[in-house]
């Protein structure tokens, strides 16, 4: 499960025959939105990440957007890099495929997924084997920016099913209240304060108060500590 908090955080923080089009407009995002945190353990720098949404595709004659994350940092000696990539419908907002790697404190590791949301059923590459997803499936990446089209307001939870692989359902979204966030460039902005629950552990993370539904900062435990990680601007 540490992926799946890996990711929350970073967002509270390819394919050919790429398009460039803007995002339809139910969605609080368009292509090339790109959003950089900066992370810290305590009050100390501790790395970096980026998300992206890079342009669209085709993928089994869906049309597509395609996700990217990169990230880099930890204490010396026990760093990390990490990078994932997401297929995700933008008629029906469910994930197609999905590319995991990650090297920390030496060790790397590297997986990728292939979901058909049509099926209910996903396959990890190398394997034989099919598993079930739940409806709607969504992997981690995607799962951070469905976060940002819920209707959310202050006292509201909301239990979410679709993370494909079923045994880390349900993820629980509790918007605990409003509060000020200051970006990394000194701005000040009114974020909706979340807290995520799934798997027994806890992550929060802040969306900015308006429709674009920034994430401006997030908070969650690392192998390494737990980290803060805030929008060093808004774009």
């Amino acid at each position: 499960m540490t992926e799946v908090r890996w990711a929350a955080a970073l967002a509270a923080l390819l394919v050919t025959g790429r398009a460039v089009a803007p995002a339809p407009a139910p969605y609080p995002f368009t292509v090339g939105e790109t959003l950089r945190y900066d992370a810290k353990l305590g009050i100390v720098p501790a790395g970096w990440a980026t998300t992206t949404v890079q342009g669209t595709a085709r993928d089994r004659g869906d049309e597509v957007f395609v996700l990217s994350l990169r990230a880099e940092g930890g204490p010396r000696g026990f760093g990390g890099r990490w990078a994932m990539t997401s297929w995700v419908g933008m008629r029906e907002f469910t994930s197609r495929r999905f590319h995991r790697s990650s090297t920390v404190a030496g060790r790397s590791e590297a997986k990728r997924f292939e979901i058909v949301p049509d099926s209910l059923r996903y396959r990890e590459e190398g394997s034989r084997n099919d598993f079930v997803t739940p409806p709607q499936p969504l992997d981690e990446l995607a799962l951070v920016y469905r976060l940002r089209m819920l209707p959310l307001s202050p006292g509201r939870s909301i239990t979410l099913n679709g993370y494909f692989r079923n045994g880390y359902n349900p993820v629980t979204v509790s918007v605990t209240g409003r509060e000020a966030v200051a970006l990394g460039d000194g701005t000040v902005v009114t974020c909706l304060a979340l807290r995520l629950t799934a798997a027994g552990s806890t992550s929060e993370l802040w969306l900015t108060d308006d429709v674009r539904r920034l994430p401006a900062r997030a908070r969650v435990q690392l192998p390494f500590g737990r980290a803060t990680l805030t929008l060093a601007a808004a774009p």
